[in-house]
């Protein structure tokens, strides 16, 4: 007669067992909150005998560093530091985002408001690397493209609006030391807080560089 192995001369590895393990496999190694994750595991076999001793399980996902969506897994198995067998696993990982979405088409330069814009929780394959994940964070800035109705805002798709425009009356400030001077100028250009731009000196009739310190005033250095 054969030897006929007895329950005691072996162990089950479970489909419950595999497929829990590579759910742990992915949360740890997935750059989202483990509460944000779905993953649904796929493992086409069935239990599996293993003979005893020491059962170790290592899981390994392809070299492509994906994130979400359908990521394929391997599973080493080994029995007192033995290679056993190796197994495919597939699995399907969906991430909960909170992005910011058009929810009517908005124009390049229209300024961007609640009543064009809402925060929506999606679940995706593709999650979104930049998206806006508050109102706060667009509410105020311009358009930079046209964005259609349902767009995904990231903070490519908006500016910050100008806070002086070409053409505006402002005031030069030139110090030195404790000396000051002021005079009318004209701005040749759009620009922002900090931000240097040619203002016309309406006295002088010259062209100068100046730095914006408000809504009002223009600051050079000589």
């Amino acid at each position: 007669m054969g030897n006929i192995a007895t329950a005691s001369e072996t162990q089950v590895l479970t489909v419950e067992e595999i497929e829990k393990g590579a759910i742990e496999k992915l949360v740890s190694i997935l750059p989202w909150e483990k509460d944000l994750l779905e993953i649904n595991v796929y493992y086409k076999g069935e239990d599996i005998i293993l003979p005893p001793g020491k059962k170790e399980l290592f899981y390994k996902t392809g070299g492509n560093n994906q994130r979400a969506g359908r990521i394929p897994l391997t599973l080493q198995i080994k029995i007192n530091g033995n290679f056993y067998k190796r197994i495919r696993i597939n699995s399907r990982v969906l991430v909960t985002q909170d992005v910011v979405k058009t929810i009517r088409s908005v124009r390049k330069g229209e300024m961007i408001s609640s009543d064009n814009i809402q925060l929506e929780t999606i679940q995706t394959e593709r999650p979104w690397k930049n998206a806006l994940t508050s109102t706060d964070l667009a509410i105020g800035f311009e358009a930079g493209r046209n964005l259609p109705v349902g767009k995904i805002l990231t903070a490519k798709f908006i500016k910050k609006p100008a806070l002086v425009s070409r053409g505006d009356k402002i005031l030069i400030l030139a110090e030195k030391g404790s000396m000051k001077i002021t005079a009318p100028g004209i701005l040749k250009e759009d620009g922002f807080e900090g931000a240097m731009v040619q203002v016309l000196n309406i006295e002088s009739k010259k062209v100068i560089y100046g730095r914006i310190m408000d809504a009002n005033t223009v600051k050079v250095t000589f």
